[in-house]
């Protein structure tokens, strides 16, 4: 745990220690997420927690000294961003079962329920992002529009690289603030690390934002997806097959599919119906008002004009031709 002083004004660090279970659901819940809990010896809990707030993210370091199972059922507006410092914890999601280790990291997504079983010998640094932080980050940043929910798919973070830079950055902005809280409180400075975490799970840890986010150069999936990915991206045949992909590729349909779906979370034929609309979206945000729809869609090589007019105002909330006379997103 943290050492921070909890009341002293100049410390950025927030301390909470509590054996009384009711405060201790109240003071967690207020802090991640409201919840239930069970324990296994009520006589045993020994809650102690460390807090930063880092806007618009806060960082706990929690401990609870018994067996504890924390249903908090679905999120709201937050994410959290699960970290084991010490012990490995039970985890169930999305109707799966897995792990919180020291070598890995889990994240829970709004809408998802989720339910945790931390031991004795659990310390869990975790992590709570405002929803609208990535939304933002997805639109101003990467030029993303965010308008369909964002999904981290538990156990797809790149290797083992993510989990060691995660704990290394959150150790050294602990670091930071107990050697200068004044200077750490800036909300600029605050804004700078909130963005590199949040870039950091984007780019690196898969999303329902994936097949997007490595249109602009952050991939993280293995050498045949990419390769596939340069094949459409320099095909104009809208109507190319999996087969196809896989022969050129060299690899067998199913780990291309298998690859397109663990890392970029779709198939390789919406990969292609995705980049087409992304090619097409901004070339009616690119062309004068005078320019055709159907021209424009040629030369982005979609020929089948119906289906993929429906398809781009499913992704983006109007037709085709509203963008191309607005010259401005949906």
């Amino acid at each position: 745990m943290l050492t921070l002083a909890r009341n002293d004004p100049r410390k950025a660090t927030r301390d909470f220690q509590s054996n009384d279970p009711g405060e201790i659901i109240d003071y967690v819940g207020k802090t991640l997420a409201p919840h239930r809990m069970d324990m296994g010896d009520p006589s045993r809990m020994s809650a102690k927690l460390s807090c930063i707030g880092v806007a618009p993210t806060q960082i706990v370091d929690i401990q609870y000294g018994t067996d504890v199972w924390i249903d908090p059922g679905e999120l709201d507006a937050h994410f959290l961003v699960h970290a084991s410092i010490e012990g490995t914890s039970e985890v169930w999601a999305g109707g799966s079962e897995g792990s919180i280790r020291p070598d890995n990291l889990h994240i829970s997504s709004p809408g998802a329920p989720i339910r945790i079983h931390m031991t004795p010998a659990c310390r869990h640094l975790t992590v709570r992002i405002a929803r609208s932080a990535f939304e933002d980050y997805l639109t101003r940043i990467m030029n993303i529009p965010a308008n369909r929910p964002l999904v981290f798919y538990p156990g797809r973070e790149c290797g083992r690289e993510l989990p060691v830079v995660w704990r290394n950055l959150l150790n050294h902005l602990i670091d930071q603030t107990s050697h200068g809280p004044m200077l750490m409180s800036n909300n600029r400075t605050q804004r700078q690390y909130s963005m590199l975490m949040i870039e950091l799970l984007l780019s690196n840890y898969c999303n329902s934002y994936s097949d997007q986010i490595a249109l602009y150069g952050n991939d993280i999936s293995p050498w045949h997806v990419r390769r596939a990915r340069d094949i459409i991206h320099a095909s104009f045949d809208d109507s190319i097959s999996v087969t196809d992909l896989a022969n050129q590729v060299g690899v067998s349909v199913r780990s291309l599919q298998n690859g397109f779906r663990q890392f970029l979370g779709l198939t390789p034929v919406e990969y292609v119906r995705r980049h087409r609309l992304e090619k097409l979206h901004s070339a009616l945000m690119d062309a004068s008002p005078e320019a055709s729809v159907t021209e424009l869609m040629l030369e982005c090589g979609i020929v089948n004009f119906g289906r993929y007019a429906q398809y781009y105002r499913q992704q983006y909330g109007c037709r085709p031709s509203e963008t191309l006379r607005s010259r401005r997103p949906c």
